[in-house]
């Protein structure tokens, strides 16, 4: 009976209760339209094309680095050579100022003994003439027989000089021009021409020489040896002999050979003490054996 008066009660209120306001609606047309759930996967010709040309990329940096490397060692071994031939030279210059000082009072005492005998001489000629007319005047009353004249002997005529040696100084000048302005290829074709053409003329000892030096600008160490030794054996009256000896000395050196470096700057240092080679070798020889410090007592 109760539980039927409490549904009766609850069907009452729910009857007289006001009803829950909805929520306000919400247009979406005004909003732009996002993006689409899902996207398309890409195909896998077009991730295979990616790779290839990525693959093709990487090849290219790589061969681009590997020039750059070449480029750059090429670079360094030039700038090695040339301060090696400037070191030379440098050293050259100062051996030839020293000497040229220690010269240069005996040369101007040389050149005061030529102006003297020079002055004497002149005086000789002019006494000459006055020592004639005095004869003249002495012997003026003398019936004196007509002499006949005596020949007079043409001067002799200068031999002209060797076609071959006046033909091999302008190739030869013509090869050491293209040595000297970098050239070195250049240089030795034209070399080995000039000494095949003419290998006894005037300047083939000297074009040798340059030849050696040509070859180690290059590195070309065997034929460098070759050009060098070909100026000792073939021209040792060459002035070129003892720049040839220092040279191989130095091609030694830099091959680590010291016995046979010290064999050829010894015979330079012996045979050829005045030279500036001599003054090099002597550097190079310290540097080879370098003295002993004696132990203190």
């Amino acid at each position: 009976m109760k539980s039927r008066l409490l549904l009766l009660l609850l069907a009452c209120g729910s009857a007289n209760a006001e009803p829950l306001p909805l929520p306000p609606a919400v247009d979406n047309a005004t909003y732009p339209a996002g993006p689409p759930a899902s996207s398309r996967p890409a195909s896998a010709t077009t991730l295979y094309e990616l790779m290839g040309r990525l693959e093709q990329l990487q090849a290219e940096v790589q061969q681009l680095t590997g020039k750059v490397e070449e480029q750059t060692y090429l670079i360094t071994e030039m700038k090695k050579r040339q301060s090696t031939m400037y070191a030379d030279f440098d050293e050259r210059v100062q051996v030839l100022e020293k000497k040229l000082e220690g010269t240069a009072q005996p040369a101007a005492g040389e050149a005061g003994d030529q102006t003297a005998n020079q002055e004497k001489t002149e005086t000789a000629a002019a006494a000459e003439p006055a020592a004639a007319v005095e004869s003249t005047k002495t012997e003026g009353n003398k019936a004196v027989a007509p002499a006949t004249p005596a020949a007079v002997d043409k001067p002799a005529e200068p031999k002209p000089a060797p076609a071959a040696a006046g033909d091999s100084k302008e190739p030869y000048q013509h090869a050491y021009d293209a040595l000297r302005n970098g050239h070195t290829s250049q240089a030795i074709t034209e070399f080995k021409d000039l000494l095949s053409k003419n290998p006894k003329g005037e300047y083939a000892g000297n074009a040798q020489y340059w030849l050696g030096e040509a070859y180690r600008v290059n590195q070309d160490v065997d034929s460098a040896r070759k050009a060098f030794s070909a100026v000792v054996d073939n021209y040792p009256a060459s002035a070129k002999v003892p720049d040839a000896l220092l040279k191989l000395g130095y091609i030694e050196i830099e091959q680590k050979n010291p016995a046979k470096a010290r064999d050829y700057l010894t015979k330079v240092t012996v045979g050829y003490p005045n030279s500036t080679a001599a003054h090099l070798a002597t550097k190079k020889l310290l540097l080879i054996d370098p003295p002993k410090n004696e132990p203190s007592r």
